[in-house]
C-alpha cells in the first residue's frame, strides 16, 4: 500500500477574481463599487492590475511547489474573473473553468462563480477585491469553506485578507505541506456609507468567514471608530503645520490622521477617503487620481508626501492611497515620504510591524526598515516597516 507522501492528495484551490477590483484606487473613485468604475478609471489612465496580483501569487506557488506543481488544482471562473490570470501557468498547474462569466462581470456574476466553486469541494477558495467582493463571496458560500482574500481593491476593512499576495502563496503551500495551521473565524466588514456621507469612516459588519489564520500572513480588522489621543492629535497637526515649507508642494494622503491635518492646515472640506494637494497655503488640487498626482508633482521642484497607518492593521502604503502610486514615490524619492500616527495606533499594534503593499516589489523592499513616525509636537518614534516577501 502506497503511504501519503508516495500518491499525495490534489489540492483543489478555488479562484474568484474581481476584475474591476482596485481601479477605484488610483483613479480616486474611493471604491470600485460605481456602475461607471470601468469607465471613469479608463478615462482617467487606469487599468486593472489584479491580474498581476494573482499572477504573483501562482508564480511564487510555481516556484515553491516545484516538481509537485502537479498535485495543485485550480477551480476558478472563465475570462478575466480567472481563467486569464491561470493561462500562463497551464503547462504547470490543472485549471478547471466551471463558470463562464460575462465580459463585464457585476457583483452577480462573483456570487454565481463563489457557489459553483464551493459545489465542486474545493479545499481553500481564494478571491481577488476588496471590502466589496469579500462581502459577496461571504453571501455566496457563508461559513462552511475556507477562505482567503488576496488583497486588491481599495477598501480593505475586514479581517479575511492575506497582507500580500506572496503571503497568499506562502499559506496554500503550508496546507498542501500539511503544516499545523490555525483557523478562525474573521469579520467580512464594508464601509456604512451613510456615516461616510457624513464625513466619518465607520465600518459595518456583514458576517464572519472562515480563515486560515497566521498573525504574521494575515491582517487585522481595521480599527475604525478608536478612540484617538485629541491632544497628541491636535499637537501633532500644530507641530506639521508649523513647520511646513513654502516652496515645497504638500501630497496629503487619506485617513481620519491627514483630516485632521488638512483641517488645521484651513482646507476647507478636506478629503477623507482620498488625496488632496497643497501649495503656499492654497489646495491644487482635492481629491486626485493617480495620473493627475503624477503629472502635478512634475511640476514642483520640492515636493513631500505624508501618509498616515490604517489603524490596527499598520498598513501605510497600498490600502486606500492607491492614488500615490509606486512611480510617484519613486519620482518625488523615499526621502520625501513623511510618516503619521498617534502613539495609541502605534500602541495598538502590539509590537507587529507596519505594512507595505504598495504593489511594487522592488519599492516595498526599498521602504523596508526602521523609519521616523510622528506622533506628537516634536515627538517621533522609530518603527519597523516591514516587506513580506
Amino acid at each position: 500500500m502506497p503511504s501519503p507522501d508516495e500518491n499525495p492528495k490534489t489540492f483543489r484551490l478555488g479562484l474568484v477574481i474581481n476584475p474591476l477590483a482596485g481601479l477605484g484606487g488610483p483613479a480616486g473613485l474611493k471604491g470600485s463599487d460605481h456602475q461607471d468604475t470601468a469607465l471613469l478609471a479608463h478615462e482617467r489612465g487606469v487599468s486593472s492590475v489584479v491580474n498581476e496580483r494573482v499572477g504573483i501569487v501562482l508564480s511564487d506557488l510555481k516556484d515553491r511547489l516545484g516538481n509537485s506543481g502537479h498535485r495543485l488544482q485550480i477551480i476558478t471562473a472563465s475570462g478575466a474573473m480567472g481563467e486569464m490570470a491561470c493561462t500562463p501557468f497551464n503547462d504547470f498547474f490543472k485549471v478547471e473553468i466551471v463558470y463562464s462569466s460575462p465580459e463585464r462581470t457585476t457583483a452577480h456574476d462573483t456570487l454565481n462563480a463563489a457557489r459553483l466553486i464551493k459545489a465542486q469541494c474545493v479545499d481553500l477558495l481564494v478571491f481577488a477585491g476588496g471590502d466589496g467582493t469579500a462581502r459577496d463571496v461571504y453571501q455566496a458560500i457563508g461559513e462552511g469553506l475556507a477562505v482567503l482574500g488576496l488583497p486588491a481593491g481599495v477598501k480593505m476593512h475586514s479581517g479575511v485578507f492575506a497582507v500580500t499576495p506572496k503571503a497568499v502563496a506562502s499559506v496554500i503551500q503550508s496546507l498542501m505541506n500539511h503544516r499545523l495551521v490555525s483557523a478562525r473565524m474573521a469579520e467580512v466588514r464594508d464601509i456604512d456609507e451613510q456615516a461616510f456621507s457624513q464625513g466619518r469612516v465607520s465600518t459595518q459588519y456583514f458576517g464572519e468567514m472562515l480563515i486560515p489564520d497566521d498573525q504574521l500572513l494575515v491582517q487585522c480588522v481595521k480599527c475604525s471608530g478608536m478612540i484617538e489621543d485629541e491632544l497628541m492629535l491636535d499637537e501633532l497637526c500644530a507641530f506639521i503645520t508649523e513647520d511646513l515649507e513654502d516652496d515645497t508642494l504638500y501630497v496629503l494622503g487619506s485617513g481620519g490622521t491627514l483630516k485632521a491635518l488638512k483641517s488645521t492646515m484651513g482646507i476647507e472640506k478636506p478629503t477623507l477617503l482620498g488625496v488632496d494637494v497643497w501649495y503656499q497655503g492654497e489646495v491644487v488640487a482635492h481629491d486626485v487620481h493617480e495620473t493627475q498626482l503624477y503629472d502635478l508633482v512634475q511640476q514642483y521642484s520640492k515636493v513631500r508626501i505624508l501618509l498616515s497607518i490604517i489603524g490596527g492593521q499598520g498598513v501605510i502604503l497600498g490600502r486606500g492611497n492607491q492614488q500615490i502610486s509606486p512611480r510617484i514615490i519613486e519620482y518625488v524619492g523615499l526621502d520625501k515620504l513623511q510618516f503619521l500616527a498617534t502613539q495609541s495606533k502605534i500602541l495598538a499594534l502590539e509590537g507587529k510591524p507596519l505594512r507595505i503593499d504598495s504593489g511594487s516589489d522592488e519599492l516595498d523592499r526599498k521602504l523596508s526598515g526602521f523609519h521616523k513616525i510622528l506622533c506628537a509636537y516634536d515627538d517621533a518614534l522609530l518603527y519597523e516597516v516591514r516587506y513580506l516577501d
